[in-house]
């Protein structure tokens, strides 16, 4: 009777062992996976803190742009554009008091209004006027209309919803328009530019379409052209994306998308 007690024994023994083992490698298994679980987090929390440091970076090196575009922009209103303006008034003075001076003084005031026209086109890309008081619409319009009174682009600019969005978003979308704008006419060569923008209730969408002469977009962003680069960067301070089609000969469409969760 002892051996096979023995022999029972053994059995448990080797049973005990096993579930001892089984729920050893369990256990390391859970650890494991939960240590895993723990880097990716720790990872895509420092990704994050990564992430908002270089669109803070962004955000404040723009910033520092535009406070610059802004500083410019009011010296030549009131410091140049003044004081063309006394210079203009003492000419015609000075025409009116001595005929004689008359013919070159109508050239000197022509040149001068059309010094002042230069200033004040000037003045309006550094400093969008009304985007603040009057919104982003009545800016883009601005911007659409100065655009083709120097160029002989036709743009179309189709609005649907409701644009009401924060200071920084209308400055930053602005100036995305502006971008592309001013690639078409200097770049592209195109004549005919079409401008969507759709609010909807979570997301806002921008359609752009040219007729110009289209590039090899491979070729451009191995080349990290500024351009590009200038529409991704705003794009990705909006937390949005944007998508390029074009080919030689075939214009440009771009597409950005925006989520609207923190930006109204």
């Amino acid at each position: 009777m002892a051996q096979p007690q023995s022999s029972i024994d053994l059995y448990v023994l080797l049973f005990g062992g096993s579930i001892a083992i089984l729920l050893l490698v369990a256990g390391l298994i859970t650890f494991l996976l939960l240590y895993q679980k723990r880097l990716a987090r720790q990872e895509l929390a420092m990704k994050q803190i990564e992430l908002n440091y270089q669109r803070d970076v962004i955000y404040r090196t723009l910033d520092a742009v535009e406070d610059e575009r802004h500083r410019v922009a009011r010296d030549l209103h009131d410091e140049v554009g003044a004081s063309l303006s006394v210079m203009r008034l003492l000419v015609s003075q000075l025409v009116q008091s001595n005929p004689v001076v008359d013919p070159a003084g109508t050239k000197l005031k022509a040149q001068i209004d059309h010094t002042l026209d230069t200033i004040r086109r000037i003045s309006n890309d550094l400093l969008p006027q009304g985007l603040t008081e009057l919104g982003l619409v009545y800016a883009l319009e601005g911007l659409c209309e100065d655009i083709m009174a120097v160029t002989e682009n036709d743009i179309q600019l189709l609005v649907q919803g409701t644009v009401n969005f924060n200071a920084r978003f209308n400055l930053t979308v602005y100036r995305l328009v502006q971008e592309l704008l001013i690639n078409a006419s200097k770049y592209a060569h195109a004549t005919s530019i079409e401008l969507q923008i759709t609010v909807s209730t979570d997301q806002f969408l921008l359609l752009y379409s040219d007729n110009g002469i289209g590039f090899n977009l491979e070729e451009a962003y191995h080349k990290k052209s500024l351009g590009l680069k200038n529409i991704e960067t705003r794009t990705q301070m909006l937390g949005g994306s944007v998508d390029f089609k074009t080919q030689s000969g075939q214009g440009l469409q771009v597409t950005i998308g925006v989520p609207l969760l923190n930006n109204l």
